[in-house]
């Protein structure tokens, strides 16, 4: 995970480019950094809770939404179904038990 927004606004003020940067480029540039904060915030506010095998994430306040872990989550998933598809492709080539010379 990337640095806190606090550390990297810190550190960026204190160069010059940080200085001279209009507001709207300086929010670009934090922007990673802001919705690293936020994701981690909505991380913290989850407890585990058991019933049976099934794990369940819930919060534990209710002010602060879980939007960003959700899609942070689903896209977890996508990518892990995107490489076990790969890897099922790549494992069942014919060619390569082939021995032509």
């Amino acid at each position: 995970m990337l640095v806190d927004e606090k550390v990297a606004k810190n550190a960026l003020m204190a160069t010059a480019v940080g200085k001279n940067m209009k507001p709207e480029e300086r929010a670009e540039r934090l922007k990673p950094f802001t919705l690293t904060s936020i994701l981690r915030e909505e991380l913290l506010n989850l407890r585990e809770e058991t019933e049976g095998i099934n794990i369940i994430l819930k919060q534990a306040n209710k002010g602060i939404s879980k939007d960003k872990f959700s899609a942070f989550e689903y896209g977890l998933y996508y990518i892990k179904l995107d490489e076990d598809s790969k890897h099922k492709k790549r494992s069942r080539r014919f060619s390569d038990y082939m021995f032509i010379s």
